[in-house]
């Protein structure tokens, strides 16, 4: 944000809500929003970017210009976390970057994490899903540490200090908007971020995923420059590049699947994928550079496709044909 304030010909405006777009014929023109003191203005604009995660106002605009809804794929997880910050106690152990502690799934959707910020604290969180998410109770939230299959965490916390409330979140599902699916767009308009793709959080996936998408946006605007009208036609294009960009992270948010109660169409080759996935993860556990492979992928600096190269994939698959026989 510092960054951005410094650039000359950048003004950001705090405190106002957006309440809709400003639309004319074919196009959206701008928002109108309000400030603190309920004071309604316009501000026209040659390009609005919708990145205001549930792109509602997107949906409504489109609907008033004559544009069809788009289609969405649902991932309904009923995820829910809750997370408060700790004074790092003075016999905490010193070589910590951190610790995760990950649910068994499918028995339990549980899980944990703990890490340092600034100002010598932690931030601690637990998490679950549909009926396992935690409330924003300090007893409870201290219980669900505490019955962990590892009581790594709860230990470190029964010597430090509490410093905020128990903050929670809750998200009931995973959205794709297809946008790339409609056959034409208004002009001036395009969605971003949770807008266009909102993922579940426990994969901390979403803002990397927005960030490549203003990427790809800087491209496409700066190939159309000196184009005689830069916009025509550049949602289109947009939404069709930034499709890649979403299959990594998004077959990560399927996977969420494991859980029976997690709603919407299970892909076709979620077996498949698991089973694959089940042998990763055990492969990973005794290579470490399998192990920075699994998390360069999780965390979107390599594509998907470096887990199916067939060097890599064929360990996992003789690691699943061992075990399958009674081996180790």
């Amino acid at each position: 944000r510092k960054m951005l304030a410094a650039q000359r010909n950048v003004e950001i405006l705090s405190g106002r809500r957006v309440l809709e777009f400003v639309v004319d014929a074919t196009a959206v023109t701008g928002v109108r929003h309000e400030d603190r003191t309920g004071d309604v203005a316009d501000l026209r604009a040659e390009l609005v970017v919708d990145a205001s995660g549930r792109s509602a106002l997107s949906t409504v605009a489109l609907a008033t210009l004559g544009f069809p809804k788009p289609e969405e794929t649902e991932i309904g997880v009923d995820f829910g976390y809750a997370s408060a910050i700790f004074e790092i106690p003075e016999d905490a152990p010193k070589g910590w970057k951190g610790v995760i502690h990950l649910p068994r799934a499918p028995e339990g959707s549980r899980g944990a994490f703990l890490l340092p910020i600034e100002n010598n604290r932690w931030i601690v969180g637990v998490g679950g899903r549909h009926d396992e998410a935690p409330s924003g109770d300090f007893d409870e939230y201290m219980a669900i540490l505490r019955g962990l299959r590892t009581s790594t965490i709860y230990d470190a916390l029964r010597g430090a200090k509490r410093v905020s409330d128990i903050a929670r979140f809750n998200l009931r599902a995973s959205v794709r908007r297809h946008f790339e699916k409609l056959p034409r767009f208004p002009k001036g308009w395009l969605a971003l971020g949770d807008a266009l793709c909102r993922f579940n959080p426990v994969y901390g996936q979403g803002m990397s995923v927005a960030a490549m998408e203003a990427r790809v946006l800087d491209g496409a605007l700066n190939r159309r420059a000196n184009d005689p009208d830069p916009l025509d036609g550049l949602a289109a294009e947009f939404f069709q590049e930034v499709q890649p960009l979403l299959a990594t992270p998004w077959s990560v948010a399927e996977m969420d699947f494991i859980f029976p109660q997690t709603r919407g169409e299970r892909p076709a080759d979620l077996d498949r994928r698991m089973r694959f996935g089940a042998g990763l993860l055990a492969l990973a556990a005794q290579d470490a550079e399998v192990h920075k492979t699994m998390i360069e992928v999780n965390m979107l600096l390599k594509p998907g496709s470096v887990l199916r190269e067939p060097s890599l994939a064929g360990r996992v698959m003789q690691l699943l044909n061992d075990v399958a026989r009674g081996g180790s």
